[in-house]
């Protein structure tokens, strides 16, 4: 059983979840509080896997709760309440909620974000990894994506396709944003997967107080160097495999998660780098020496790979479920046969071998598995010379850009 802490100053609200949630009692140990330090009192009197905290209340709001929750229990799942109309106020929960809820909230909706926001626990054993995780409210960008996004935003004449294509360009900028435009903050009825609707979404306005206002979108310092990566090869690497992505036969439904997962399938590295640097220095360096695949190597020191953590992040921060398995398995082998259909987890997982293959990286074997992957289906087989080609001129168009 799950056990969840509900936080709301009206005594109302919590004697409607209370009822609304009665269903639940068999999946969830429920507990409730009616101010952020009764909170923390409980919370110190047990373990707990969700907090679910209303924004506005006296004295200790849901902000300072949740930023209080996630450096002392960093395990624990972090959701805000609030109303349409305290957008100003939500946005100071962005750095520290995985999702963010409108009131009122019915116990279906609730039940649905935690269910898909914890599916990657199992994936996840470790309980320190998953407390690592669940800590980050920011994920490492560019210095050089917030001073063009800043630049950008200071002129309200900027169009926002400008925007969105700055955006696009930093990993962790674009999983933010989807972050937040996935949320039921916002009451969609559907899911946003691409980077420009969800700038086309949020507006002018808001993405003004997530840059400015809230200092979202932080330059990468991990603490220390780690010997044998770079931020920018690997937001170049991204934005290549998305490319490639996107010149392979995708059914059209498939387009949009495959784009974003795409763009983001490495972010598990960017979670290492800046949280468990020596761990991953470790990996770099054993993986260049023995010339055996990274991931692989990630298991063995740090007992998980970049692509579950980067699942698992992604899925708290409640991104489409197509999107968050493709991350998760990008590097699983992918036994293709005569009528394999291209899918989002298919594409992913091609287009970064093509990726790796055209920019000659240490990753181990990209042409070779690539090969194999391809032998049973014919089809494959007799698209991948073009592809190939593909791949090579955009990692030079991109190479030669910067």
């Amino acid at each position: 059983m799950k056990r969840i802490l509900f936080v709301d100053d009206e005594p109302r609200i919590l004697e409607g979840l209370q009822r609304s949630l009665r269903p639940c009692r068999k999946e969830w140990e429920m507990s409730f509080a009616n101010n952020g330090q009764e909170a923390l009192d409980i919370l110190a009197q047990g373990a707990f896997d969700v907090i679910v905290s209303d924004m506005r209340m006296p004295g200790m709001d849901g902000a300072q709760l949740l930023e209080l929750v996630r450096d002392r229990y960093p395990g624990i799942m972090r959701i805000v309440l609030s109303g349409q109309f305290e957008m100003e106020a939500a946005m100071r929960a962005v750095p520290v909620a995985h999702q963010f809820l409108t009131k009122p909230c019915d116990a279906g909706k609730l039940q649905a974000v935690m269910e898909r926001s914890t599916g990657g626990t199992s994936e996840v054993a470790g309980s320190e990894i998953r407390h690592v995780i669940a800590a980050i409210g920011e994920l490492p960008a560019l210095p050089s994506t917030y001073a063009a996004l800043a630049a950008a935003i200071e002129d309200p004449e900027t169009p926002l396709d400008q925007i969105a294509a700055i955006v696009e360009r930093d990993v962790a900028v674009a999983a933010k944003v989807l972050q937040l435009v996935n949320s039921s903050f916002f009451g969609l009825a559907r899911e946003i997967a691409t980077v420009s609707m969800a700038v086309g979404f949020l507006g002018f306005e808001v993405l003004k107080q997530l840059v400015i206002t809230v200092e979202l979108f932080r330059a990468f310092d991990c603490g220390c160097q780690v010997t044998g990566f770079s931020v920018e090869e690997t937001q170049r690497h991204s934005r290549c495999v998305a490319a490639i992505a996107a010149r392979l036969p995708i059914p059209r439904q498939c387009a949009a998660a495959t784009s974003v997962a795409a763009l983001l399938h490495d972010v598990g590295k960017l979670v290492l780098a800046a949280r468990l640097p020596e761990q991953f220095q470790r990996a770099l360096h054993t993986s260049r020496q023995e010339g055996r695949p990274l991931h692989i190597i990630e298991e063995e020191i740090a007992g998980i790979s970049h692509e579950a953590i980067g699942g698992y992040l992604l899925g708290l921060w409640g991104l489409p479920a197509s999107v968050v398995a493709a991350v998760s398995q990008h590097h699983q082998p992918v036994c293709a046969t005569a009528d394999t259909t291209m899918d989002t987890n298919l594409a992913v997982h091609i287009a970064d071998l093509l990726e790796h293959e055209a920019s000659a990286t240490s990753e181990a074997g990209p042409a070779a598995a690539l090969d194999e992957l391809c032998h049973n289906s014919p089809e494959l087989l007799a698209s991948l010379p073009e592809w190939r080609v593909a791949a090579q001129e955009i990692v030079q168009r991109e190479v030669q850009c910067h």
